[in-house]
């Protein structure tokens, strides 16, 4: 999970309040993991069930695509030259 994560152009790994692992994109969250992976869907977190590979990298993928979409584009611009 932290592998596919840090290869989103602009993302960063931060320490969360419980000690999870928590991924952002422009100071926003985006994907955490700990015991469980949650990726953030509108306002709120959604807990994956046990996925393979491949479908774990759909879900964050569309959680990443989804906040860098509704981030300014000048915003988004710097994001392609900066990756975590």
């Amino acid at each position: 999970m932290n592998l596919i994560c840090a290869e989103l152009p602009g993302t960063e790994k931060v320490q969360g309040e419980g000690g999870e692992d928590v991924w952002t994109l422009a100071h926003e969250p985006f994907a955490r993991v700990s015991e469980s992976v949650e990726v953030r869907e509108g306002a709120g977190w959604v807990a994956l069930p046990p996925l393979d590979d491949r479908h774990l990298r759909e879900r964050i993928v569309v959680a990443y695509e989804s906040l860098r979409h509704a981030l300014p584009g000048d915003v988004q611009v710097t994001l392609d030259r900066t990756s975590g």
